[in-house]
Protein backbone atom coordinates (compact mmCIF):
# COMPACT_ATOMS: atom_id res chain seq x y z
CA UNK A 1 0.00 0.00 0.00
CA UNK A 2 3.50 2.24 -0.40
CA UNK A 3 2.27 5.05 1.85
CA UNK A 4 -0.42 4.35 3.25
CA UNK A 5 2.09 3.45 5.84
CA UNK A 6 3.17 6.80 6.21
CA UNK A 7 0.94 9.20 8.44
CA UNK A 8 -0.80 12.43 7.37
CA UNK A 9 1.35 15.36 7.84
CA UNK A 10 -0.77 18.59 8.56
CA UNK A 11 0.10 21.45 7.81
CA UNK A 12 1.15 20.86 4.10
CA UNK A 13 1.55 22.54 0.60
CA UNK A 14 -0.32 22.19 -2.13
CA UNK A 15 -0.36 24.25 -5.43
CA UNK A 16 1.00 26.80 -3.33
CA UNK A 17 -1.67 26.44 -0.82
CA UNK A 18 -1.60 25.89 2.83
CA UNK A 19 -4.32 23.05 3.96
CA UNK A 20 -4.18 22.41 7.58
CA UNK A 21 -6.70 19.24 7.07
CA UNK A 22 -7.62 17.20 4.66
CA UNK A 23 -8.69 18.14 1.24
CA UNK A 24 -11.03 17.09 -1.77
CA UNK A 25 -9.10 19.92 -3.82
CA UNK A 26 -8.10 18.16 -7.17
CA UNK A 27 -9.24 14.07 -5.64
CA UNK A 28 -11.47 13.67 -8.70
CA UNK A 29 -7.94 12.85 -10.84
CA UNK A 30 -5.72 10.92 -8.85
CA UNK A 31 -4.08 9.85 -11.46
CA UNK A 32 -2.30 12.95 -11.66
CA UNK A 33 -0.43 12.41 -8.30
CA UNK A 34 2.39 10.04 -7.67
CA UNK A 35 0.03 6.48 -6.48
CA UNK A 36 1.17 5.33 -3.00
CA UNK A 37 -2.50 4.07 -2.42
CA UNK A 38 -3.99 1.44 -4.45
CA UNK A 39 -7.52 2.02 -3.50
CA UNK A 40 -6.98 6.06 -4.93
CA UNK A 41 -6.57 4.43 -8.67
CA UNK A 42 -10.02 3.74 -9.40
CA UNK A 43 -11.51 6.32 -6.85
CA UNK A 44 -14.35 8.05 -8.49
CA UNK A 45 -15.97 9.15 -4.96
CA UNK A 46 -13.44 12.33 -4.19
CA UNK A 47 -12.64 10.96 -1.23
CA UNK A 48 -10.47 13.56 0.92
CA UNK A 49 -6.46 13.14 0.73
CA UNK A 50 -3.91 14.57 2.30
CA UNK A 51 0.25 14.93 1.95
CA UNK A 52 2.51 12.48 3.70
CA UNK A 53 5.43 15.01 3.70
CA UNK A 54 4.97 19.12 4.45
CA UNK A 55 5.29 19.54 0.47
CA UNK A 56 3.45 17.87 -2.16
CA UNK A 57 4.22 20.90 -4.80
CA UNK A 58 8.13 19.07 -3.65
CA UNK A 59 7.53 15.75 -2.47
CA UNK A 60 4.46 14.55 -4.73
CA UNK A 61 3.74 11.98 -2.01
CA UNK A 62 -0.05 11.29 -0.30
CA UNK A 63 -2.48 9.48 0.57
CA UNK A 64 -6.60 9.09 0.98
CA UNK A 65 -7.60 9.66 3.99
CA UNK A 66 -9.05 6.91 6.38
CA UNK A 67 -13.01 8.21 7.35
CA UNK A 68 -12.86 5.55 10.02
CA UNK A 69 -10.97 3.69 13.08
CA UNK A 70 -8.75 1.06 11.99
CA UNK A 71 -6.28 -1.46 13.60
CA UNK A 72 -4.78 -1.11 16.76
CA UNK A 73 -5.37 -3.77 19.72
CA UNK A 74 -8.90 -2.59 19.44
CA UNK A 75 -9.09 -4.34 15.89
CA UNK A 76 -10.40 -1.05 14.65
CA UNK A 77 -12.87 0.12 17.43
CA UNK A 78 -14.24 3.79 17.63
CA UNK A 79 -12.51 6.49 19.08
CA UNK A 80 -13.81 8.09 22.68
CA UNK A 81 -12.91 11.47 23.33
CA UNK A 82 -11.81 13.24 25.35
CA UNK A 83 -9.65 10.30 27.01
CA UNK A 84 -6.32 10.72 29.43
CA UNK A 85 -3.26 9.35 28.26
CA UNK A 86 -0.16 9.93 30.42
CA UNK A 87 -2.54 11.80 32.87
CA UNK A 88 -3.06 14.56 29.97
CA UNK A 89 -6.48 15.40 28.73
CA UNK A 90 -6.57 15.13 24.48
CA UNK A 91 -9.55 16.05 22.88
CA UNK A 92 -8.55 15.05 19.55
CA UNK A 93 -5.92 12.07 18.53
CA UNK A 94 -2.26 11.82 19.91
CA UNK A 95 1.30 10.46 17.70
CA UNK A 96 2.77 11.01 21.01
CA UNK A 97 4.18 7.31 21.60
CA UNK A 98 4.16 5.82 18.22
CA UNK A 99 7.28 5.69 16.06
CA UNK A 100 6.11 6.58 12.73
CA UNK A 101 4.00 9.44 14.41
CA UNK A 102 0.77 7.65 13.52
CA UNK A 103 -1.91 9.37 14.90
CA UNK A 104 -3.93 7.38 17.72
CA UNK A 105 -7.23 7.37 20.12
CA UNK A 106 -8.07 5.46 22.83
CA UNK A 107 -11.26 3.29 22.75
CA UNK A 108 -12.16 4.09 25.99
CA UNK A 109 -11.84 7.02 28.32
CA UNK A 110 -8.37 6.25 30.50
CA UNK A 111 -5.68 4.58 28.28
CA UNK A 112 -3.59 4.54 31.03
CA UNK A 113 -5.81 1.87 33.11
CA UNK A 114 -7.40 0.18 29.66
CA UNK A 115 -4.60 0.27 27.09
CA UNK A 116 -7.00 -0.01 23.94
CA UNK A 117 -6.34 1.61 20.97
CA UNK A 118 -6.97 1.97 17.37
CA UNK A 119 -5.23 4.31 14.45
CA UNK A 120 -7.39 7.62 14.23
CA UNK A 121 -9.62 8.75 11.16
CA UNK A 122 -7.44 10.72 9.36
CA UNK A 123 -10.91 13.10 8.21
CA UNK A 124 -11.25 14.16 11.93
CA UNK A 125 -7.68 15.55 11.79
CA UNK A 126 -6.42 19.28 11.19
CA UNK A 127 -4.82 22.20 12.73
CA UNK A 128 -0.56 23.32 12.41
CA UNK A 129 -0.22 21.20 16.06
CA UNK A 130 -2.33 18.03 14.93
CA UNK A 131 -1.55 15.37 17.82
CA UNK A 132 -1.24 17.93 20.37
CA UNK A 133 -3.20 18.25 23.87
CA UNK A 134 -5.35 21.35 23.96
CA UNK A 135 -3.64 23.75 26.85
CA UNK A 136 -6.46 25.15 29.10
CA UNK A 137 -7.48 27.69 29.48
CA UNK A 138 -5.59 29.27 26.45
CA UNK A 139 -5.43 33.35 25.61
CA UNK A 140 -7.72 33.60 21.87
CA UNK A 141 -8.76 37.42 20.88
CA UNK A 142 -7.45 38.65 23.90
CA UNK A 143 -10.34 36.04 25.65
CA UNK A 144 -9.41 32.90 27.96
CA UNK A 145 -11.18 30.07 26.68
CA UNK A 146 -11.48 26.87 29.51
CA UNK A 147 -13.05 24.34 26.76
CA UNK A 148 -12.80 23.76 22.65
CA UNK A 149 -14.32 26.60 20.72
CA UNK A 150 -15.92 27.37 17.36
CA UNK A 151 -14.69 31.16 17.62
CA UNK A 152 -12.94 32.32 14.51
CA UNK A 153 -13.55 28.78 12.44
CA UNK A 154 -15.52 29.38 9.48
CA UNK A 155 -16.51 26.50 9.32
CA UNK A 156 -17.80 26.08 13.04
CA UNK A 157 -15.50 22.91 13.90
CA UNK A 158 -14.16 23.02 17.49
CA UNK A 159 -10.46 23.83 18.45
CA UNK A 160 -8.40 24.05 20.67
CA UNK A 161 -5.15 26.22 21.26
CA UNK A 162 -2.05 23.80 22.14
CA UNK A 163 -0.34 26.58 24.28
CA UNK A 164 -1.73 28.96 26.73
CA UNK A 165 -1.56 32.14 24.38
CA UNK A 166 -2.84 31.58 20.87
CA UNK A 167 -2.74 35.24 20.11
CA UNK A 168 1.36 34.52 20.47
CA UNK A 169 2.20 31.17 19.39
CA UNK A 170 -0.48 30.30 16.58
CA UNK A 171 -0.67 26.76 17.60
CA UNK A 172 -4.13 25.02 17.17
CA UNK A 173 -5.52 21.56 16.65
CA UNK A 174 -9.09 20.40 15.75
CA UNK A 175 -11.27 19.16 19.05
CA UNK A 176 -13.27 15.95 18.43
CA UNK A 177 -16.11 15.23 19.76
CA UNK A 178 -17.62 11.86 21.42
CA UNK A 179 -19.97 12.06 17.77
CA UNK A 180 -17.48 12.59 15.52
CA UNK A 181 -18.18 9.99 13.10
CA UNK A 182 -22.19 10.25 13.25
CA UNK A 183 -24.22 12.54 10.42
CA UNK A 184 -25.06 15.77 11.81
CA UNK A 185 -28.46 15.22 13.04
CA UNK A 186 -30.68 17.72 14.36
CA UNK A 187 -28.88 20.04 11.44
CA UNK A 188 -30.89 21.44 8.89
CA UNK A 189 -29.75 20.91 5.11
CA UNK A 190 -28.21 24.35 3.47
CA UNK A 191 -29.18 24.74 0.07
CA UNK A 192 -27.49 25.53 -2.40
CA UNK A 193 -23.98 23.22 -0.99
CA UNK A 194 -21.01 22.25 -2.53
CA UNK A 195 -20.07 18.33 -2.80
CA UNK A 196 -17.20 17.59 -5.41
CA UNK A 197 -16.87 21.59 -6.18
CA UNK A 198 -20.85 20.89 -7.62
CA UNK A 199 -23.83 22.72 -6.36
CA UNK A 200 -26.57 20.85 -5.50
CA UNK A 201 -29.86 22.34 -4.91
CA UNK A 202 -31.69 19.21 -3.61
CA UNK A 203 -30.26 16.07 -1.63
CA UNK A 204 -28.21 13.83 -3.54
CA UNK A 205 -27.22 9.92 -3.42
CA UNK A 206 -24.50 10.36 -4.51
CA UNK A 207 -21.09 7.88 -2.86
CA UNK A 208 -23.83 6.80 -0.42
CA UNK A 209 -23.49 2.67 -0.03
CA UNK A 210 -26.73 2.33 1.13
CA UNK A 211 -28.77 4.73 -1.38
CA UNK A 212 -30.06 6.98 0.80
CA UNK A 213 -30.18 10.37 0.37
CA UNK A 214 -27.94 13.02 2.06
CA UNK A 215 -27.30 16.76 1.99
CA UNK A 216 -24.73 18.95 3.52
CA UNK A 217 -25.53 21.24 6.48
CA UNK A 218 -22.96 23.56 5.89
CA UNK A 219 -23.02 25.45 1.96
CA UNK A 220 -19.58 23.61 1.13
CA UNK A 221 -19.12 19.81 1.90
CA UNK A 222 -16.28 19.71 0.52
CA UNK A 223 -14.94 21.97 3.26
CA UNK A 224 -16.69 20.79 6.47
CA UNK A 225 -17.55 17.42 5.87
CA UNK A 226 -20.99 17.67 7.73
CA UNK A 227 -24.21 15.90 6.49
CA UNK A 228 -27.37 14.59 7.26
CA UNK A 229 -29.74 12.21 6.09
CA UNK A 230 -32.48 13.49 4.54
CA UNK A 231 -36.44 13.27 5.64
CA UNK A 232 -38.07 10.25 3.66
Amino acid sequence: MGSDSAPCVFPFTYNGKVYTACTTEDSDWPWGKTHYSCTALDDQMGRPWCATTPNYDKDHLWRVCFSEAYGGNSNGQRCTFPFVYKKQLFYTCSNARHKMEHFWCTTTHNYDRNKLWSYCPDTILGGNAAGKSCAFPFLYNKKMHHTCTSDGESSEKLWCSTTRNYDVDKKWTYCSTPDYDRPSHGKPCVFPFIYKKFKFHTCTNLAEASGKFWCSSTDSYDRDHQWSYCPA
